[in-house]
């Protein structure tokens, strides 16, 4: 369950792009989808998830999601990323109700964020498209 929820907050931490990559990974907006995560014991459980990115200064973004998950339920995290390639990301997440903290590395295809989390709880692995 830690590592799942360490998954969730990566997700958060997804976008922090210079300008100049910003518009071409079109990261700011709204984006929604899911995946799975895989924690350190084996448990692997699906999640369904909403994300917000807005731009910071010094090109850098914060990422805020809601994530559902069948054995936990309702969990909120947030981060920051920061470009390092085109349309490739990687940042921290975290989830303060339940302590996790952990890397996010993202990859902007079109109108999808194939992303990846990180944590001592587990993996993630997520997919999600920009909503209308």
């Amino acid at each position: 369950m830690k590592m799942i929820l360490t998954a969730l907050f990566s997700l958060v931490f997804i976008l922090n792009a210079p300008p100049s990559y910003a518009k071409s990974a079109s990261l700011v907006g709204s984006w929604k989808g899911g995946g799975s995560f895989t924690a350190a014991d084996g448990a692997k459980e699906r999640t369904r998830c909403r994300a917000t990115v807005r731009a910071q200064n010094s090109g850098r973004y914060t990422v805020y999601a809601r994530c559902s998950v069948a054995s936990v339920g309702l969990l909120e995290q947030s981060g920051t990323v920061r470009t390092v390639g085109k349309n490739r990301y990687r940042g921290r997440f975290s989830n303060t109700d339940y302590d996790i903290h952990g890397s996010i590395h993202i990859v902007v295809r079109g109108n999808r964020q194939y992303i990846t989390l990180r944590s001592p709880s587990g993996r993630g692995d997520l997919v999600l498209r920009r909503r209308r």
